[in-house]
Order: structure tokens, then C-alpha cells, then sequence
């Protein structure tokens, strides 16, 4: 089977674009081969696009992505990743309720970064729940930076990774319950601190696996330094040199994408 999937989408002044055509086909466990003329870093996308897509099927299949299309101007880290496992949830009828999880290769993460370095952080969004909360971390569920001429990216703590996605805040994606509070970062939350700053330099954690995935970022920012990682689950946010000691074991900080000094 073949099937082809566009994604298109226009949020905040920034446009997203990238088309995926892949074909599928019974094999003897799950295989993922790119055969697209299309330059290192899409092709990388696709192939994880297309393992995170097959991780859904319970069949054994065989995924070739054949052909993807990209423009200089609306396709950036992420787009090609996920029209790819939109593709592919596409080619073997597999429906999610959440349609899109987001990705932490950390090579994708680094790339992001890159493109964010010089942007000023325009706004913090938060989702939180209502009763939970002796410090920052505690009871934070999303949060979603807003780099100017950028669009706004979700970070999500999932295990030991820390995940981003390209989507606005929906308050229905977010809970039904009423116990999720999703407004804008205030005083005196951490991460209002840093709304308006410009973002100098970062850096990927990573964890102690061998798989190389983003567990944290370190954003350096004009005004301050900010840490932002998942342990077990949960947030761990910290300021400048504020990093938990039990937490900082664990992590490993990959060099600064600007060039600066950890």
C-alpha cells in the first residue's frame, strides 16, 4: 500500500510544511528504509518518523519512505518526522487518540535548538494541576515555549525523556476534568522569569542510556540560565546553578550549540 500524507499548517506568523509518500508492505518483524532523495537530516527524520509510526501496529511490517518534499521556507526540525508517522498511521489504519506524541532524538532536539538561538521568548504557556504545587516543577504537566517568528513549541516529561512538539496550547487536549489549569507563566513561576529574553545558547541533557535522547535542556538566556528535565517522570526545573545534585547525576550536558562553556 501507498499513501501519502501533507502537513500544512499556518500558526503565529510561522508556517509548517512537509510531505511524506510511503509504502507498506507485510515482512518478517519491523523495518524502516528511507529511499527519498532528500538531504541527511530529513532523511533521519523520516526514518525515526517511521519507527515512531510503527510502534503503534501490530503487524509486521515493512515501512519504505519514497519520496518526501520540503520547501527552504515553511519546513523546519520536526515537520518531516511527523507527516512521516502520520504516513504511516495512515498506510496501516492505526487511529490514536493523541495524535501526535513529539520527538526527543537528541540530534532533532539539537537542531531545534540551533534554530531558536538569537529569538526572544515571547511568552510561556503552562498547564498545571490546580492542586499540586509546593514548588515549580511540582504539578506541571506541559509547557509550551513562544520564540518570536517561531512556532510554539510543547515540552512534555514522559519517563526519562523530555519531549517536544510543535502545537499551540489546546485546552482540550489538555483535561476534561477541570483539575488542569492551562493559562499563561506568572510571577512568581520560574519560567515567567525569562519571557522577553533572548536566547544566547543551549545545550541537550542527556541521560545514562546508551540511546542518545534529550532527558533536559539548558537555555541560556541574556537575563539567566535555565534547566528544564525529566527524571522518573517528573519536572525538574532549576536557575542558573540551582541544578538538584541528585538529579545533575544523573545527566550528562552535551556542549553548548552557540559554542559556550557549560
Amino acid at each position: 500500500m501507498t499513501t501519502t500524507f501533507r502537513l500544512l499548517r499556518q500558526t503565529n506568523g510561522a508556517s509548517r510544511f512537509a510531505e511524506v509518500t510511503v509504502e507498506v508492505a507485510g515482512s518478517g518483524g519491523p523495518e524502516v528504509e528511507v529511499t527519498a532523495m532528500v538531504e541527511d537530516g530529513y532523511r533521519r527524520e523520516a526514518a525515526l518518523g517511521a519507527r515512531w509510526g510503527l510502534s503503534g501496529s501490530p503487524l509486521a511490517t515493512k515501512v519504505t519512505v519514497t519520496d518526501v518534499v520540503v520547501t527552504e521556507a515553511d519546513t523546519s526540525v520536526g515537520d518531516v518526522y511527523e507527516a512521516t508517522a502520520h504516513a504511516v498511521w495512515q498506510a496501516v489504519g492505526v487511529k490514536h487518540d493523541v495524535p501526535y506524541v513529539g520527538f526527543s532524538d537528541a540530534e532533532m532536539v539539537t537542531s531545534w535548538l540551533n534554530r531558536m538561538l538569537g529569538r526572544r521568548l515571547d511568552a510561556v504557556t503552562v498547564a498545571r494541576f490546580r492542586h499540586l504545587r509546593e514548588s515549580d516543577a511540582q504539578g506541571l504537566l506541559h509547557a509550551w515555549l513562544f520564540f518570536d517568528h517561531a512556532v510554539p513549541v510543547r515540552l512534555h516529561v514522559s519517563g526519562e525523556q523530555l519531549l517536544l512538539s510543535k502545537e499551540e496550547p489546546n485546552r482540550s487536549n489538555v483535561d476534561e476534568s477541570g483539575s488542569v489549569r492551562l493559562g499563561p507563566a506568572r510571577p512568581p513561576d520560574m519560567l515567567s522569569g525569562f519571557v522577553g529574553a533572548r536566547l544566547l545558547d543551549g545545550a541537550v541533557i542527556l541521560g545514562d542510556d546508551d540511546v542518545p535522547v534529550c532527558v533536559g535542556l539548558v537555555l541560556r538566556f541574556d537575563n539567566g540560565e535555565l534547566t528544564m528535565g525529566a527524571i522518573a517522570d517528573e519536572w525538574v526545573l532549576a536557575v542558573d546553578d540551582s541544578v538538584p545534585a541528585w538529579a545533575a547525576h544523573y545527566w550528562a550536558v552535551q556542549p553548548f550549540v552557540g559554542g559556550g562553556s557549560p
